[in-house]
Formats: structure tokens, sequence, C-alpha cells
């Protein structure tokens, strides 16, 4: 009896990990405000990604390379919803869990803020938030998920300020 039960335990170890290694631990933002007033949200899954070239510049250099499987947008309209841009973004970035890392960059009067997820050069995410300076503007987060090199953080800032215009 004690070894099917350690059996049918482990065998649901095993199953709640396959499921959870399918979802971000940042989804947990997303979700958070799906559904809620002043939020617009949509994704652009590995099929639609394939289908559209996505360049940071000039420079071969200077762009995406490997797998990206998704992008993920929100936006967030103070005069529909409950929050300040501003209360939206940090309430946002405080639902990412610890092990994401706020890139640091030269530009300080940038509204735009990095969090990103792995190593030196290569990343599974990069979350780009974006705060309009205007208290009654809209606030933005695009999110780009996969096994991916950037050799210019900036760029993909920029290309995300870019898809939030």
């Amino acid at each position: 009896m004690k070894t099917v039960t350690t059996l049918l335990f482990a065998l649901g170890l095993m199953l709640a990990g396959l499921l959870a290694s399918g979802q971000s631990k940042s989804d947990k933002m997303y979700d958070t405000f799906a559904n809620k007033d002043g939020v617009t949200s949509f994704s652009f899954s590995k099929d639609m990604i394939d289908a559209i070239d996505i360049d940071l510049g000039d420079d071969d250099e200077k762009n995406v390379t490997g797998d990206l499987n998704r992008i993920r947008f929100m936006s967030y309209n103070p005069e529909k919803g409950s929050l300040k841009n501003s209360e939206f973004t940090q309430k946002a970035i405080a639902l990412l869990p610890a092990k994401y890392e706020k890139y640091e960059d030269d530009d300080d009067d940038s509204d735009a803020v990095i969090y990103l997820l792995g190593g030196k050069k290569k990343y599974s995410e990069c979350h780009v938030f974006i705060t309009s300076e205007n208290p009654e503007g809209n606030s933005f987060i695009v999110s780009f998920f996969g096994d991916f090199n950037v050799n210019d953080i900036d760029k993909l800032k920029s290309q995300g300020q870019d898809m939030s215009e």
C-alpha cells in the first residue's frame, strides 16, 4: 500500500511539473489585469511571429536572434480604469517574481523600464514597461518570450516603444 501511495504521489508531482512548465511566471501579471476596466491585451503566437520579420535596425548585428515563441502586449488607459498610469506600471512590475532582473541603461530620461529573465546575452523573457509622462496617458507592457539572444537591448526597448505607439 505504501508503494502505491508513493507512486501516486510521484506521478502527481510529475504531472504538476509538466503543467506548470508550459506557463511563464510572468503570466500572472497578464492574468491579474485580464478583463479589468481600462486594460486591453493581445498576444502573437509563434505561427504569427514566424510570419513577420522583427528587425531592430539596419545593422545585421542588432537584431533578435533565436527562437521567439510569443509576444504579449497590454495597454492601460487610466481614464477608464481605477489606477493612475504609474500605479498600473508599479503594480505590474511588482507581480514579476524576484528572479527577473531590471536592465539598467545609460538613458535616465527614458519612459521605458526593462525586466529580463536569463543570462548575459541569452534570455527567455524580456518585458518592456512604458509609462506616459502625462498622468492621463496610457501605459504599456510589451513582453517577448522564447530562447533568444539580444545584441542590443536598447534596440529591443525601442521596438517595444514603437509597438506601443
